[in-house]
């Protein structure tokens, strides 16, 4: 009778090391597999956003580094190649406001090729035009150069008539130049 409760209990440790024994070999079997099907680039990509997400920007030079081959980084090796001469690459955006005849106007400029690919603008600016008979004038809201801050347009530079008959303010305006 008292043999009993120690062979219960090394029953117990016995069982306990199997199940041990045998949740360690099944993960390291499933490791394995994941291991042998693995897309290495593909997990260190999510390494890498998560890394600029946390500490940096995004550059082109991450995202495509020398000896990565996706249709991607060829895409944008073309771009490059097809216009590694061209320069002072502009873009335009323009959206009607709710309401009103006013038009805001965003424009981006990019010196190089590779400054598009990168997404790293050497300017940027953003304007409302308003229309005045046959003719439209434009407001300047903000500009921003490079890696500086906006630059908000300060309105008592300009013809109070025109700017109330905008309906523009400076603490109007920010909310409408927010894509700078």
């Amino acid at each position: 009778m008292t043999d009993h409760p120690k062979s219960l209990m090394a029953s117990r440790i016995l069982r306990g090391a199997t199940s041990t024994c045998f949740g360690l070999v099944s993960g390291l079997a499933v490791l394995g597999i994941i291991l042998w099907d693995a897309d290495f680039y593909t997990a260190r990509d999510k390494f890498e956003h998560l890394k600029i997400a946390l500490f940096g920007k995004w550059s082109a030079d991450n995202w495509c580094p020398a000896g990565r081959t996706s249709t991607n980084c060829a895409a944008a090796d073309d771009f490059e190649a097809a216009l590694e001469d061209a320069s002072d690459f502009t873009f335009f955006k323009s959206a009607g406001i709710a309401d009103s005849e006013l038009t805001i106007q965003t424009g981006i400029r990019f010196a190089t090729a590779r400054d598009v690919v990168s997404g790293k603008p050497s300017s940027q600016w953003c304007y409302v035009s308003v229309p005045s008979g046959g003719i439209s004038q434009q407001i300047e809201l903000a500009t921003k150069s490079a890696d500086e801050p906006p630059v908000y347009a300060e309105f008592t530079s300009l013809d109070a008539s025109a700017v109330a008959m905008a309906g523009l303010s400076v603490d109007s305006s920010r909310p409408l130049s927010l894509p700078l």
